[in-house]
């Protein structure tokens, strides 16, 4: 499922790293034994499940300190564990729905992006310009 997660991802143009843990995180002055964290420029947050059909990742978001962490990171690292990747976006739901019976979900698949009629595009203007996943491989 990996491959698939890494190979719709890459279509959008978003970046995927493999790693056994995000300690490294920890250099941007990020706390990551906290569920997410973030400063002016980077942020993380762990997600509850991943969807390889659409390599989009499932957040609860139970407080607004988290939707705002996300929201005002330059550069977000989502990190998402091999075995919580699904097949599909309501797999993927519905496997966040026994961890967590939070009432607000997002699937964030990618940086927003927009253009306008001069067809000029511009990255991160709802949320971060940048966003990088972070395949937990533990195994």
């Amino acid at each position: 499922m990996i491959e698939k997660f890494i190979e719709i991802a890459n279509l959008s143009g978003v970046e995927v790293k493999i790693v056994k843990n995000i300690d490294f995180l920890n250099e941007f002055g990020l706390n990551t034994s906290l569920d997410y964290d973030s400063n002016k420029d980077v942020g993380f947050i762990k997600a509850l499940s991943g969807a390889t059909e659409s390599a989009s990742a499932v957040i609860n978001i139970p407080k607004r300190e988290k939707l705002k962490s996300i929201l005002t990171s330059k550069t977000l690292y989502i990190s998402v564990e091999n075995s919580s990747l699904r097949s599909t976006l309501s797999e993927a739901y519905f496997f966040a729905k026994q961890k967590c019976q939070d009432e607000y979900m997002l699937f964030i698949s990618g940086e927003s992006k927009t253009a306008d009629i001069e067809k000029t595009l511009v990255s991160g203007v709802q949320g971060p310009e940048k966003i990088i996943f972070l395949i937990l491989d533990k195994g």
